[in-house]
């Protein structure tokens, strides 16, 4: 009797996955469906790279033809022979009455080469981006302004499908955000201003930017402890293929109004899902919905073709009921409700806090180094191409390092070789091999970090208010990505002042994650004393007393 008793007592909703596995039909049918929304995501995120990329152009020069345009008398020459783009020379004053009908207005005596006038006009050499399309020439701030509305637009979306996501469900949020998206990004491919473009730029990412966070966090919930890399993996994998994907198009279509239509009408069909895709059980059992939490297992457990023990299921049951019962009290005890007992809690302010600094320093270097990467010398989608591909060897390395080493180890160490490897870049010969490999090196590390991010930070929030909290960290990270796309502009005053202030937030970082607890192998926290509990823990050991009630978690 004892020992049936203890055996009731440590089954889990973990325990039960594992007999179900992490490849079973059930789970391959979630997976699938939402990797889509996350291809789609990483997609978007590269789209504005190349919506408003900088064009071939020079000024217009009304005295000369197209052929006599462009020569040492009517534009400046930089030092390395490249003509200038923004300024011409000045012709002399009332050069109009001494025209010679034999001679011409286009010649050399009828250009003041010591004086430099800006451009009136521009002659598009190139009208592949909105640069052409809204007369932006010779106006950087307004192409790296759409970067910077982009990002600033997860403000608002972040923490919009963070509540979505906890008070209608996982799956709600991920469809809302995803519709969102495509809806006004197929908007956005008919704008006939650059003000409606920017508009629309900006309300695409503020209702559909939370896509990626919403599907991580309900494929996260749908698997064991040992299933948590994988997905991740899966998912990092897609958003580099995503983002492979829309530098291909946009290289052969050359075209971003054809480019828009295309990549945005897939997400609005997205909403088929209400009804194909599952919802996280936890998320029922969370909200008190255990029969509707039950019936997601059973389900699983049919497709997947597998035999659970019901007592198995009556036992997740009863655990669930106690421990949402033991919540109420402590609320009742305490008189204040649980989201305010998240609000009052030390612990839970020093994780957002690091939290929130560690995504802000991620999503500065990354994008940074990938929205450099364009200017860098040689063919613009190359270029990107290869400092998105680098991230693949990351993510496998991840998925080795983070179950054999732990979180917190793994994620600091590359964070801290991020840093050593930027400050140094500024020391190499430009355009050298050296200069190359530690460019694509700052960019391996740093996502080795940011995608180890999302694994580590969604470990150490409990479920009530996981993606609510995740949501905070990520909403107040995209701080880094909104001020990435302007960093180019520091080059102005130093040219490797970008990459050191990458080291220096890169470097910090790394030993800010010491400061947080491992969860490597350890079952999600479902309530804030466990979250708690994860302090009071020693790395890699756990007390007597915690190992019993552990087993007993959801």
């Amino acid at each position: 009797m004892d020992a049936e008793k203890k055996r009731d007592e440590e089954v889990s909703v973990d325990d039960i996955l594992q007999i179900m596995g992490p490849f079973g039909k059930f789970n391959v049918y979630n997976y699938l469906l939402i990797l889509f929304p996350v291809f789609l995501a990483g997609v978007y995120s590269s789209v504005f790279n190349f919506e408003a990329m900088d064009l071939k152009y020079r000024c217009a020069v009304p005295e000369c033809d197209d052929d006599t345009a462009v020569s040492n008398f009517t534009i400046p020459q930089h030092e390395d022979g490249t003509y200038a783009k923004c300024v011409r020379y000045a012709p002399f004053p009332n050069v109009s009455d001494f025209v010679n009908g034999s001679i011409g207005r286009c010649s050399p005596h009828y250009f003041d080469t010591s004086s430099v006038i800006e451009c009136e006009s521009y002659v598009y050499l190139e009208e592949h981006s909105i640069v052409k399309e809204f007369n932006l020439a010779c106006q950087d701030w307004k192409r790296s302004l759409v970067g910077t509305v982009h990002n600033a637009g997860f403000f608002v979306s972040i923490p919009l499908t963070g509540l979505l996501s906890d008070k209608f469900g996982r799956r709600v949020a991920l469809v809302f955000a995803c519709v969102a998206s495509g809806l006004f990004g197929a908007a956005r491919a008919l704008s006939t201003s650059y003000d409606m473009f920017i508009v629309l730029e900006f309300l695409e990412p503020a209702l559909g930017g939370g896509v990626y966070t919403a599907c991580f966090v309900l494929a996260l919930e749908l698997v064991g402890p040992k299933g948590r890399v994988f997905i991740s993996l899966l998912f990092n994998t897609m958003f580099i293929l995503g983002g492979v994907t829309v530098t291909l198009l946009f290289w052969w279509l050359q075209n971003w109004r054809h480019l828009l239509l295309i990549i945005y009408t897939p997400a609005i069909f997205v909403f088929v899902y209400i009804w194909m895709l599952t919802e996280s059980f936890r998320w029922y059992f969370s909200k008190g919905r255990y029969e509707e939490g039950l019936k997601v297992l059973a389900r699983s457990e049919k497709m997947n073709n597998v035999t659970v023990p019901k007592e198995h299921y009556d036992q997740v049951e009863k655990h669930a009921m106690r421990q949402r019962d033991a919540k109420k009290s402590e609320n009742r005890e305490t008189n204040r409700s649980s989201f305010k007992q998240i609000l009052a809690s030390a612990m839970i302010w020093k994780r957002v806090f690091i939290c929130s600094f560690l995504w802000t320093s991620s999503t500065l270097v990354y994008y940074g180094l990938s929205i450099n990467a364009i200017e860098l010398s040689g063919n613009s989608y190359l270029n990107y191409i290869v400092v998105i591909i680098i991230e693949a060897p990351a993510n496998v390395c991840k998925l080795i390092f983070l179950d054999r080493f732990g979180r917190k180890r793994v994620i600091a160490v590359a964070f801290i070789l991020t840093g050593l490897i930027l400050i140094n870049y500024g020391f190499l010969p430009a355009d050298g091999v050296w200069s190359t490999a530690f460019y694509l090196g700052g960019k391996f590390f740093i996502t080795l970090a940011y995608n180890s991010l999302y694994v580590f930070a969604a470990e150490v929030f409990p479920t009530d208010y996981r993606t609510t909290l995740l949501a905070v960290c990520s909403t107040l990270g995209k701080i880094g990505s909104t001020v990435a796309p302007q960093t180019p502009l520091l080059a102005k005053y130093y040219l490797y002042l970008p990459t050191i202030l990458f080291g220096c937030m890169a470097a910090i970082s790394g030993f800010l994650v010491l400061t947080l607890p491992e969860t490597n192998n350890q079952k999600l926290p479902d309530s804030l004393k466990e979250a708690q509990e994860q302090d009071r823990r020693k790395e890699g050991r756990r007390k007597p007393e915690e190992s019993t009630e552990i087993k007993t978690k959801l």
